[in-house]
């Protein structure tokens, strides 16, 4: 029943070659050694015999069966069965079984056998046997130097098994086969799915808690990285994610170079560095002018340059600058200086202008003195005799007639 392939080949592993080489040599060379049974076979035993851990009622699986040999002198036919149950006899029918193989030497023989589970959920029990032909009767190994020639197992046979996925923290979304749930308290989520399927399993990259504070993906315990990867729901699996803590650093400064922010891992040490001057930006750092660090304060007090933080939380720092205005203390003196200058020149010329008319009127008799009729000299309005020649003077609507 099932496919029926198989091929000899000798084993990669030194120690299984190491066995069947000395096995070989002692067969060879050692005729002391009685066997209970008269044949040329000295090694014939199970090395691997592996079905699914869980298989569905009526479903079709698929078996790995390696047999192992060792064979002195002439060749030995040599094959194998597996049957239902957890004991088996010659006489029972086998759900498989190969035909003769003809070998010498050492080496392995593999098969891969597809078998159908039963109809009925449960336990099915299998035993696989390896066997030699001996005076035409098959027979195997029991004890364990030269066999075992057989091996039990037993496949669980139904139509669901659990996935269940441990992240390690409550609240994370976990999407399976397009279906979302959350993590429960415990840190996992537990999914009842049909059996003997792959399923895509995706969780978030990163998560951001409160107070500053987020989740970053680290990898799987299967050693795969990726947040979505491929799961073979073969029986009862449980994977697990780790997730790192990571903290939220926030520095602030005037100096623009030294304001910045970053997560950091939980744990990790920051060293935060800072000139003891530094230049105000340009054009000002022509006139001179320069931040003077006064210190760290925040979740940092220091009046050190350089400060060394534990990232234990978040941080919140801030690099404290001072500007330093003592380059423009001379130049302020000299321009104001020549402000002032120039303000008093403006003042002096402003009040000579002012004066100028005033001048004028007292040169020029005309605009503002009558004359006498008698000596033409200059009279004021007022007088009734020139001061001149004494000659009496007309009244005020008479003068300069």
């Amino acid at each position: 029943m099932g496919d029926q392939e198989f091929g000899g080949c000798l084993s990669q592993l030194p120690i299984r070659r190491f066995t069947i080489i000395i096995l070989l040599l002692l067969l060879a060379f050692s005729p002391l050694i009685v066997y209970a049974e008269e044949t040329n076979v000295g090694l014939l035993r199970i090395a691997n015999f592996q079905p699914p851990r869980q298989v569905a009622p009526n479903s079709v699986f698929s078996v790995s069966l390696d047999v192992e040999y060792a064979v002195h002198g002439e060749n030995a036919s040599v094959r194998s069965a597996i049957y239902l149950g957890p004991v088996a006899t010659n006489e029972s029918s086998p759900l498989w079984r190969s035909p003769a193989v003809i070998v010498t030497g050492g080496g392995d023989l593999t098969w891969n056998v597809s078998l159908t589970a039963p109809p009925n959920e449960g336990v099915m029990q299998l035993t696989a046997f390896a066997y030699y032909l001996n005076g035409g009767v098959w027979q195997y190994y029991n004890d364990s130097f030269q066999g075992p020639g057989y091996e039990q197992l037993s496949v669980k046979v139904a139509r669901t098994a659990n996935l269940e996925i441990d992240l390690g923290a409550a609240g994370l979304q976990i999407t399976v086969a397009n279906s979302t749930q959350q993590t429960s308290d415990s840190g996992s989520a537990s999914i009842m799915l049909p059996v003997d399927q792959t399923y895509n399993v995706s969780v978030p990259t990163d998560v951001e808690l409160k107070n500053a504070t987020k989740l970053v993906f680290s990898g799987w315990n299967d050693g795969i990285n990726v947040t979505a990867r491929n799961v073979l729901l073969d029986g009862d699996v449980k994977i697990a994610g780790f997730y790192r803590h990571q903290y939220f650093l926030q520095v602030e400064s005037p100096v623009p170079a030294y304001s910045y922010s970053k997560w950091c891992d939980a744990g990790s040490n920051v060293t935060l560095r800072v000139n003891s001057t530094v230049p105000f930006g340009s054009p000002l750092d022509l006139l001179g002018l320069k931040y003077v660090f006064q210190g760290w304060t925040g979740d940092v007090n220091s009046q050190l340059n350089q400060v060394n933080v534990t990232m234990n939380s978040p941080k919140s720092i801030d690099a404290n600058f001072s500007v330093d205005y003592r380059p423009l203390v001379l130049p302020a003196i000299l321009v104001a200086g020549i402000i002032g200058a120039v303000i008093l020149t403006m003042l002096r010329r402003k009040r000579t202008t002012t004066n100028l008319p005033s001048e004028t009127d007292e040169s020029t008799p005309e605009t503002d003195s009558a004359l006498c009729s008698s000596c033409g000299k200059p009279v004021e309005k007022e007088w009734k005799h020139c001061i001149h020649c004494g000659a009496d003077l007309p009244g005020p609507s008479s003068i300069n007639e």
